[in-house]
């Protein structure tokens, strides 16, 4: 076989690697999803079966959380392009979500000038919200999201950071919790990478994606 015809064949193979290890992602998160979708009604339901205000307040939460991640889902697969989002209004958005969390954990967000990004508006809302509740439950006390002259968002934090054992498999499904590291971080980048872009860490505690 001639070094061209061998090459092609090596690019061949390389490229069937790269969908097999796509559609085992997919695979992967789909399943995530299934797991996540029937845990929140699971607890429901037990939650509507007690009188106890507690409890439908458990209810409560658990529906709108089902309710954010469906919109989400709907979001990502309708896939329109050419819409862009203001970064800016995402930040304040999240930040009247998690304000009892940041004002409970006496946290401080410091917020730069940030660009429009090309992506809905929900689901760059998505992105930055998982980000800022996985820096939150990580025991940060303070987040900072800032944007570079490329148009990469970051968002750091001052917790401990993300241990050099994990760091390879952050975004990869190994948790099914919704909203922090696992299936928050895997939305994340499944969002991301559907509409050309890509999120990555940079140790010890900063998040960096940027779309286009």
């Amino acid at each position: 076989m001639s070094s061209a015809a061998l090459r092609q064949e090596d690019l061949l193979v390389d490229e069937l690697a790269g969908l097999a290890r796509a559609h085992a992602e997919s695979q992967d998160f789909v399943s995530l999803l299934a797991h996540e979708l029937r845990t929140r009604l699971k607890v429901t339901e037990r939650a509507l079966s007690s009188a106890d205000e507690d409890a439908l307040d458990t209810a409560l939460e658990n529906t709108r959380t089902l309710q954010d991640l469906v919109e989400t889902l709907l979001e990502l697969a309708r896939g329109q392009a050419g819409e862009c989002a203001d970064a800016g209004a995402a930040v304040r958005r999240v930040l009247e979500d998690l304000g009892d969390d940041v004002e409970l954990l006496e946290a401080e967000i410091v917020a730069g000038e940030l660009p429009f990004v090309p992506l809905p508006q929900g689901l760059l809302d998505t992105v930055l919200r998982n980000l800022f509740a996985n820096a939150l439950e990580a025991g940060a006390s303070r987040v900072e999201v800032l944007a570079r002259p490329d148009g990469t968002i970051c968002v750091s934090d001052d917790g401990p950071g993300v241990p050099f054992r994990v760091a390879s498999r952050i975004f990869g499904v190994y948790s099914g919790k919704f909203g922090g590291a696992g299936l928050g971080l895997t939305l994340c980048r499944e969002i991301l990478r559907r509409r050309g872009g890509d999120i990555w860490l940079e140790l010890p505690s900063t998040f960096a994606f940027r779309v286009g």
